[in-house]
């Protein structure tokens, strides 16, 4: 079951400090680090884990920019393609650093989670939707509201599988761009 809270204000603190510590890792690449997601968009319940994306400016530095972040005790699931922030006082040596397995998500408790850090190409079609998307719901009560719904009736299931819950979260964006 995912936890879905009200919009709090600190989200975005959270975001700046991660963003400057982003950046400061990043200082020998150019790249673009948004705030993406429910905790990006005033108003909106979701899930406590702020989302961040980095668009990497120059294509063949990505790999690099993982690679990076791979030694930085970020936790890299594989298979989302994306680094787990842990909170502070969560022991990061009860983690691999790299995770492989299927569903290897799920073995972080999402109350361990700090924020989920994405990486991919700036101006990319997953960049673009992304930023697209975050405008929308930032632009539009109705398709906030209408986002906000899905998601509570959706935490209020037990999945077998949590991609079953970001697949129909991903259905939505699609439907919505």
């Amino acid at each position: 079951m995912r936890k879905i809270v009200q919009y709090e204000t600190k989200w975005s603190l959270l975001y700046q400090m991660e963003k400057e510590a982003l950046l400061n890792t990043l200082k020998d690449f150019s790249v673009d680090i948004e705030h993406i997601g429910s905790t990006s968009v005033p108003g909106l319940a979701g899930s406590p884990i702020v989302d961040i994306l980095i668009g990497v400016k120059r294509e063949e530095d990505i790999n690099e920019v993982r690679a990076i972040l791979k030694n930085k005790s970020h936790v890299y699931v594989a298979e989302k393609e994306m680094f787990v922030l842990l909170k502070e006082g969560v022991p990061a040596a009860h983690y691999p650093p790299i995770m492989t397995a299927k569903n290897a998500r799920k073995l972080i408790p999402h109350d361990a989670r700090r924020s989920h850090v994405y990486v991919t190409v700036s101006e990319s079609p997953y960049w673009n939707e992304r930023i697209n998307f975050r405008e929308q719901l930032r632009s539009s009560e109705r398709a906030r509201k209408k986002y906000e719904g899905m998601k509570y009736e959706l935490s209020k299931r037990l999945w077998n599988d949590i991609s079953t819950y970001e697949y129909k979260k991903e259905e939505f964006i699609q439907r919505s761009l």
